[in-house]
């Protein structure tokens, strides 16, 4: 996954509101002001296709389920936080996967939806690509680690070897999500 590190490192230096200090990243600013792409909101996205999200086949634009962008300011946190890294996944397939082979460009999304079904046969790498650029995009490492250097003393004095424990891991996570805008 280096590569994916490489390419968020690299979108930071470039863009100033993907920087480390930016926290919650602002993907939606990110996607329609800086570069420049279309948010379009599609009836029953995810009823149709089982997805919140999609990347246009021409890279032009985001479609977004229509419900879900309409109460994506007025709704839960959580469907904001889930909205959030949906689209930082399409960014991913923006910056690392444009050069898959696609026949042409589709004519509707039904058919680049089938087609997206198995990327040609590297559906699950892209998707692994995918989930890791967003993280990494919402969650900058360094700023995880030193959240994690002002939890870890805490924890240690309450359970040694507190790394073990899964109820402290997901403390951890619940603790510090809200500082990055994701769930936990």
């Amino acid at each position: 996954m280096e590569h994916v590190w490489n390419k968020i490192e690299e979108l930071r230096a470039q863009y100033e509101l993907l920087q480390e200090d930016r926290t919650p990243i602002d993907v939606f600013a990110f996607f329609e002001l800086d570069l420049g792409l279309d948010a379009i909101p599609f009836d029953n996205l995810t009823a149709k296709y089982r997805v919140e999200a999609a990347i246009k086949a021409d890279f032009t634009g985001i479609y977004l389920d229509a419900e879900q962008y309409a109460l994506m300011e007025k709704g839960p946190n959580w469907k904001l936080n889930r909205l959030r890294f949906t689209v930082a996944h399409e960014l991913a397939h923006y910056f690392l996967h444009r050069d898959l082979p696609q026949p042409g460009h589709f004519a509707t999304l039904p058919d680049f939806a089938h087609w997206t079904a198995n990327y040609g046969g590297k559906k699950y790498s892209a998707e692994q690509e995918a989930n890791e650029f967003a993280g990494r995009l919402l969650v900058p490492e360094s700023r995880l680690s030193a959240c994690f250097d002002e939890f870890a003393p805490q924890a240690e004095k309450l359970i040694p070897n507190f790394v073990q424990s899964g109820s402290l891991r997901d403390k951890f996570s619940e603790t510090v999500a809200a500082r990055f805008g994701v769930n936990a």
